[in-house]
């Protein structure tokens, strides 16, 4: 439940003040871009426009009354651009880890699924530690950490984006 509502509140957090949904997500630098490409073209196309100067002693109403349009429309959609992007951002961190969580999971099942045809017992942890890691090489398929699809075992490397699996640094 938490996780799935983690984007629609960086959204929402994004939305009142860009950048803070994405400082929610722990990724700050992205934070600090949204914020100040927001800001600074507020600044810039206030200062382009022919507006007279803003009374900031005044109420939020008449502030907002007295920035014009061709301003509010494209600071307006930065500010959603930012919203979106830290909707995107969270759905693609929680995709991640449901993909780091499934290739764990196929991982010990391969590992467990060879200790059983070892006749070395049910359900039991293989004897080494970093064995656990590393899925039977007999069978052919295990899903990719990085990409998620289904690759081939005996292989050190994911044939779909390249990058290396895990076991590949067990010295085999």
């Amino acid at each position: 439940m938490r996780r799935r509502l983690r984007a629609p509140v960086a959204a929402l957090l994004a939305t009142f003040v860009p950048g803070l949904g994405h400082a929610f997500l722990g990724r700050f630098g992205r934070a600090i871009v949204w914020h100040v490409t927001v800001l600074g073209g507020a600044v810039a196309l206030y200062s382009l426009s022919d507006a007279g100067p803003v009374d900031p002693t005044g109420s939020v109403a008449d502030v907002a009354a007295a920035i014009p349009p061709e301003i509010a429309l494209p600071i307006s959609v930065l500010v959603g651009l930012s919203a979106v992007d830290a909707y995107l951002v969270a759905r693609s961190q929680a995709a991640e880890a449901d993909r780091a969580a499934a290739t764990a999971a196929a991982i010990r099942r391969h590992a467990t699924d060879g200790a059983e045809e070892d006749g070395t017992g049910v359900g039991r942890e293989p004897a080494e530690p970093e064995a656990a890691e590393t899925p039977d090489r007999d069978h052919a398929d295990v899903e990719c950490p990085q990409c998620g699809r289904e690759t081939d075992a005996t292989l050190d490397f994911c044939h779909w984006c390249t990058e290396p699996l895990p076991w590949a640094d067990d010295g085999e």
